[in-house]
């Protein structure tokens, strides 16, 4: 069971976002991954940079992005399954260990240039699979860590820092990378910084592994799972698919996964270098206007109480509807700015929506289950991106502003339209119903 935490009311609420520290578990589990999530904000820019230096080609970069996000998808479900048998601490400490292991051998492979691409293929596939067990894990592990009236401010604490490591990895990355590059100019120059960043990534893992096994939990196996592991994966469907709220929302993030990833993720960096004059920088000033707003939303929902669930389902069609205007202003906004505003607007309701509805998840959804149906949910959230991104690269082409205004189009009018259908609108509750 959780760790209590016995405070006094006033200072429970004064301190609500800090409370989960107090927790021992909590406090290891948060230590290893914000460690953990420097160094991976580190290698989101290290990694395509290698790639871009190896072969010059924006066409390998895709492929090397199929190569972890197919396996990712495919196998998540199954990765849910093998967390409710085995455990989340279980599978965290065995993906832990192989994104480490990994990344010692990419920093030696790069620095004694012997890197190639068919290696960067390979590891990119087993980022992929190791991302498609730890991920269900990682939201698992939380409800076996801490009381479950810590989870909104739980969650706030690993979301928020694992966005402000977004924030701020790209910029040390660079500077990391950049003071270690060598003078002769060639592709090879920066080699020595790419591969230091893959070393620091990979010791803040041993951290995070050594974290891990100082967390003390009773037994997370699950002893009436003896069913073939196919049938537990079914079932996780199943539990999802059956419960009416859980069902609605999960139709709602893949609308969001497939109409609003790719046309925002290809959409904005040609939308800045065809219109701004700030280039580049532009779509760095976008990129930190939603990761500064998702930050608030994150904090906000962390050190406030968590809405009434009547209003759940109100809020998140809000969410799709903000979003959804803000396309609008992408394709007519005259300067950086009126899109800097649309995207930090969507990213305070995203981010304060992200831990309401994952902290409410962790209690509604039985503890045995949630490693199946949360992946079952982040498959719908996650696994129709590179489908989204296929289809807006080919919309793209024929119209940046027309891609613009059909996004907005098809989210605010899915949206206006769950708001106006009750059942929609309350995700399925009952009024009186209350899963807290």
């Amino acid at each position: 069971m959780p760790e209590q935490v016995q405070t006094a009311p006033t200072d429970q609420r004064r301190w609500e976002l800090l409370m989960p520290l107090r927790v021992r578990n909590f406090r290891l589990l948060w230590l290893g991954s914000s460690i953990s999530m420097i160094g991976s904000s580190l290698t989101m820019i290290a990694f395509p940079w290698l790639v871009l230096k190896l072969t010059g080609d924006p066409l390998a970069m895709g492929a090397v992005l199929a190569a972890t996000g197919v396996p990712r998808a495919l196998l998540m479900i199954f990765g849910g399954a093998l967390t409710d048998r085995h455990g989340a601490r279980t599978v965290m400490l065995w993906a832990t260990w192989i994104r480490m292991v990994l990344l010692f051998l990419l920093a030696v492979l790069v620095f004694s240039q012997l890197i190639e691409m068919w290696i960067v293929y390979v590891v990119a596939f087993m980022f992929g699979v190791a991302d498609a067990f730890a991920w269900p894990a990682s939201i698992s592990i939380l409800p076996k860590v801490v009381p479950s009236h810590l989870l909104p401010p739980a969650n706030a604490l690993m979301q928020g820092f694992s966005q402000l490591s977004i924030m701020l990895g790209p910029v040390l990355a660079g500077l990391l990378i950049a003071s270690l590059s060598s003078t002769g100019g060639d592709d090879m120059a920066d080699l020595p910084g790419i591969a230091l960043v893959f070393l620091l990534d990979a010791c803040g893992y041993v951290i995070a592994f050594a974290t891990l096994l100082l967390i003390r939990l009773e037994d997370e196996a699950d002893p009436h799972s003896v069913n073939p592991i196919y049938s537990s994966m079914i079932e996780g469907f199943s539990v999802m698919w059956q419960d009416l709220p859980v069902r609605l929302m999960v139709i709602i993030f893949a609308i969001f996964a497939l109409f609003y990833r790719g046309p925002y993720m290809v959409g904005i960096p040609v939308l800045c270098d065809e219109r701004f004059s700030e280039g580049a920088m532009a779509f760095g000033m976008i990129s930190s206007a939603f990761g500064v707003g998702a930050l608030l939303g994150i904090v906000a929902a962390g050190s406030l109480g968590r809405p009434p669930e009547r209003w759940f389902g109100v809020l998140l069609l809000l969410d799709l509807l903000i979003i959804g205007g803000g396309f609008f202003i992408f394709a007519i906004a005259p300067s950086v700015e009126w899109v800097m505003l649309a995207a930090a607007l969507g990213g305070l309701l995203d981010g304060y929506m992200m831990v309401v509805l994952i902290s409410w998840l962790q209690v509604r959804i039985a503890t045995h289950l949630l490693g199946r149906v949360m992946a079952v949910i982040m498959f719908f959230n996650s696994g129709l991106a590179p489908i989204s991104y296929a289809l807006a690269g080919v919309a793209i082409r024929v119209s940046l502003e027309g891609v613009f205004w059909v996004t907005g189009c098809i989210l605010v009018t899915l949206s206006v339209l769950g708001l106006m259908v009750p059942v929609t609108r309350r995700l399925g509750m009952q009024p009186t119903a209350s899963h807290a």
